[in-house]
């Protein structure tokens, strides 16, 4: 077992790898996220170097200022990375009811697709 805990990496290793992943996917820049979260550049840089080990508190404000949750950024990183799509939630609320119908509509499509096809 203990040979086990020493193979898997740090959570602040898998969490600073998670919100540079993240935050790239959803195209915020650091400086964003640093005035979203509260949080100074230093510290959003060691993070994502995996060089700082942040307090739940930081952690929390980071997974908001992303608009994923907190265990998203926790977790080991899948070989194949998956966006959650609650990172668009926000512009999705500022869709007319008509549009955000429109949109669901085509995603259920999608979905229903044959991926083959």
């Amino acid at each position: 077992m203990a040979a086990e805990l020493r193979q898997r990496p740090s959570i602040p290793k898998v969490f600073g790898e998670n919100v540079r992943r993240y935050r790239e996917l959803a195209e915020i820049s650091r400086f964003q996220l640093k005035a979203e979260a509260m949080l100074d550049d230093r510290q959003i840089r060691d993070i994502e170097n995996g060089t700082h080990n942040p307090t739940l508190l930081t952690m929390e404000r980071i997974a908001d200022a992303l608009r994923i949750p907190l265990s998203v950024l926790l977790s080991e990183i899948p070989a194949q990375t998956t966006f959650p799509l609650s990172v668009y939630q926000q512009g999705f609320d500022r869709l007319s009811p008509s549009m955000q119908s429109l949109l669901l509509s085509i995603m259920r499509d999608f979905m229903d697709r044959d991926p083959r096809e």
